[in-house]
């Protein structure tokens, strides 16, 4: 699993211009929003005292006000998502299977324009990874915008159908945690301990975390057995990911576990670099834009890295 993880972060660095390639797909959907959302902004700062407070500090009065005269997409900028909240906001929002419109353990939904855009940026980066994959695939640095565009419309039929079995198994097991989560939240209530009622809810919670990140490690072998053997079944692809990883478990596993915990170190940097000086004003707001742009870079290079490094281990353990 060591041995899967350089060779995955090692074809990331060879290939670095990937990452910056994914960056902008990602820029550029944000932007759609973020345009609109700081007009709107602009508009409620303007001529208001709080436009110069803004830059030394969160007010969260005028926030409070601004916000609860927004509709829409707008209402989504809220405190919790700056620093290292955004990332627990996402476990929560997977959770609750907000992607899949709220319809499991929702609270009143994401508003459509972002569930939108979501789901459209899952559609971008299925379409990516075809090209992204074929470039890992060559072993070799370099590639071109032509090339990966090519690699990623010739295999986007075959990996949009391993997405969408994906979503299949998410949504199954998102409706059985339905019925489960009742069972243990009875539980949790009818325990005398505070530590078993703890226990009760987050285990039931760890327990649907686990299922999906099994179906992502899963889905990321078959992605990559499919551009490797040049797969047509999606079916059959996912049938060999799932003998690949349940042979081969403490290597796949491990491989996909370590990825993980370099993502939470990373996410643990950045919440020690933003708590360690105020963004006060423009250059330290610029700085801190940068730097969060640092982290997203390192996020998708994780994450390409895992798709690079789980092709070599199926193809190092196929070939033995």
């Amino acid at each position: 699993m060591i041995a899967a993880l350089v060779s995955g972060l090692t074809a990331v660095r060879k290939n670095w211009g990937l990452v910056f390639l994914v960056l902008a797909s990602n820029l550029g959907l944000a932007l759609v929003l973020a345009v609109p959302t700081a007009a709107s902004v602009e508009r409620g700062l303007k001529n208001t005292e709080s436009a110069r407070s803004m830059l030394y500090g969160f007010d969260y009065t005028w926030w409070s006000h601004w916000n609860d005269e927004q509709t829409g997409h707008s209402k989504a900028l809220a405190p919790d998502i700056l620093g290292v909240g955004f990332a627990f906001k996402n476990v929560d929002l997977l959770l609750k299977g907000e992607l899949l419109h709220g319809f499991f353990e929702s609270d009143g939904g994401i508003d459509p324009v972002v569930l939108g855009l979501a789901w459209l940026y899952v559609l971008l980066q299925t379409f990516l990874s075809g090209g992204i994959l074929g470039v890992f695939r060559g072993e070799t640095a370099g590639w071109t915008l032509r090339g990966v565009l090519h690699g990623s419309g010739f295999y986007f039929g075959r990996l949009f159908r391993v997405a969408l079995i994906a979503l299949v198994i998410d949504a199954a097991l998102l409706t059985l945690n339905i019925p489960f989560a009742r069972w243990a939240d009875t539980r949790a209530r009818e325990s005398v301990s505070e530590n078993t009622a703890t226990a009760w809810m987050l285990g039931r919670h760890a327990l649907l975390l686990l299922g999906l990140l099994l179906v992502n490690l899963l889905s990321t072998y078959a992605k990559a057995i499919v551009v490797l053997e040049e797969r047509s079944s999606a079916i059959l692809a996912w049938v060999s990911a799932v003998g690949f990883c349940v042979t081969n478990a403490v290597k796949t596993v491990g491989h996909y576990l370590l990825v993980v915990l370099l993502a939470v170190l990373l996410l643990a940097i950045w919440h020690f670099v933003d708590g360690a000086f105020e963004t006060t004003g423009y250059k330290t707001q610029i700085f801190t834009l940068l730097f969060m742009q640092g982290l997203v870079f390192g996020r998708i290079a994780l994450r390409l890295s895992l798709m690079a490094g789980a092709l070599a281990l199926y193809r190092r353990q196929t070939t033995l």
